[in-house]
């Protein structure tokens, strides 16, 4: 067989799982800087409802000093806030945690698919060379090797 034509197979199996790598890396690191975002948009939203929280019962305290009392009313009206606030931030952060453990796994899966493609690739270009030389071994004359 033409060391020539080895070469090329040899080249074009490597160049084949170096993209099939490159893809995958890019592809988990892209999902990596999604969990990331994710985070930071989780911590944003947690900031955001405590804000909130506090501008309601800041609020409410006003009211209650405006109207010059401190009844059970307005002290319900608090704890509602504040467990309705706490239920949120909660969820928030459920929601938060379960999709950067999904952009985690899909970093993850991105990886080993590639690993995967790469294998192929080279058990492809094996595969094809090794065919090549049985077809061309009959063929070229005894004099040459």
């Amino acid at each position: 067989m033409d060391p020539f034509l080895i070469a090329l197979y040899g080249y074009q199996t490597i160049q084949g799982m170096s993209s099939a790598r490159d893809e995958a890396r890019g592809a988990a690191a892209q999902s990596k800087s999604q969990a990331e975002n994710a985070k930071l948009q989780g911590l944003e939203m947690h900031n955001k409802r405590l804000r909130n929280l506090d501008v309601a019962l800041s609020t409410n305290a006003a009211m209650s000093g405006f109207m010059g009392r401190d009844d059970r009313s307005i002290k319900a009206i608090q704890k509602r806030l504040e467990k309705d606030a706490g239920t949120d931030v909660a969820r928030n952060t459920m929601n938060t945690l379960n999709q950067v453990a999904t952009l985690n796994l899909e970093a993850n899966v991105a990886r080993a698919r590639g690993e995967n493609r790469a294998r192929a690739i080279l058990l492809d270009g094996l595969s094809s060379g090794y065919t090549t030389h049985l077809r061309f071994k009959d063929v070229t004359p005894r004099g040459e090797s």
